[in-house]
């Protein structure tokens, strides 16, 4: 990942600035994706166990999304982590972000929210497989440690996983450079996208007693993901002249036909209707529906990185 302070004059910023490739929107489509499992998973926990302030509720085995989203959440974000890695120009200087906290950099905030996402998303996975855990007794003590601050640490996962969600837009918006980009409203989409994705993901794999839950939750997820994504088309069609042809280039330009099939009706429009259809009864579950979602969240994340470099910048 490289930054520089340039001008337009220079031949590596007009006609286009392509700094941020492919590496970067599967490290943003991951993200959202763990964030989502995260607080999907967790959220579970508090409702399964009574919530915070239920000291004495009995302990239960937890169910097997719970234990899928817990597992995921982390190892997904490690593998998005690695696509990031690679798109580091300087690697070896990777442990620079850690050597101070700077409060106005997007960076160094996601930086610090990843120290925290994968302890306590660990330790939640730890406890919730607890059954697992028969012939390492060392693993066992330290669940039945943990499980007392289950609670606590679920309760901190959900704000984390928010966090990381939310994160993954405002990585982008701060780039007021980039008219597309700089839009309040792409935290909001990054995060509802990737909650909506997470919610597909588990009931792609849910038994199917489950599945109408996960598609129930994922109906509402879809229609927030849609209304972020009209506020953010009509942020950039109201906005200043450069935002507003930015917002033109995603809309009528040559990412339109990917933006309005792969993501407005593969990735929301279908899913919506099939999921609703769903659960009035009229047709079965269809493995087509978690399956649109997730391309349709991955796909925003590239159209939305390559058609945010695609518009020049002003000065």
């Amino acid at each position: 990942m490289t930054e520089f302070i340039t001008n337009k004059v220079n031949p590596a910023v007009l006609p286009h600035l392509e700094i941020w490739g492919s590496d970067v929107a599967i490290y943003l489509f991951l993200g959202g994706l763990s964030g989502g499992l995260l607080v999907i998973s967790a959220a579970m926990v508090l409702l399964q166990n009574g919530g915070i302030f239920n000291k004495n509720r009995p302990r239960e085995n937890y169910s097997g999304m719970v234990q899928v989203a817990s597992l995921l959440a982390p190892v997904l974000l490690g593998i998005g982590m690695l696509f990031l890695f690679l798109d580091l120009e300087f690697k070896l200087h990777v442990w620079r972000f850690y050597t101070n906290f700077n409060i106005t950099s997007p960076m160094s905030w996601g930086s610090w929210l990843l120290i925290l996402f994968f302890p306590f998303s660990a330790l939640q996975a730890l406890v919730v497989f607890k059954n697992y855990y028969q012939r390492a007794p060392k693993f066992q003590q330290l669940a039945a440690v943990m499980e007392s601050q289950l609670d606590k640490i679920a309760f901190i996962n959900v704000h984390v996983g928010l966090a990381i969600g939310v994160y993954t837009g405002i990585l982008l918006s701060t780039f007021y450079a980039r008219p597309l980009w700089s839009s309040p409203a792409l935290g909001f989409l990054f995060l509802f996208s990737g909650l909506s994705s997470a919610a597909a993901l588990l009931l792609l794999f849910a038994p199917r007693e489950e599945k109408t839950f996960f598609s129930k939750m994922d109906m509402y997820l879809i229609a927030l993901e849609g209304f972020a994504a009209t506020l953010f088309i009509l942020g950039g069609m109201t906005g200043i002249e450069t935002a507003k042809e930015a917002m033109l280039l995603l809309l009528v330009g040559p990412y339109a036909p990917w933006f309005w099939v792969l993501f407005v009706l593969g990735g929301l429009i279908v899913p919506l209707l099939l999921e609703t259809f769903e659960a009035i009864g009229k047709i079965k579950f269809t493995p087509l529906v978690p399956l649109l979602i997730l391309v349709g969240g991955l796909s925003l994340r590239f159209i939305i990185v390559f058609a945010g470099q695609s518009v020049p910048t002003f000065s």
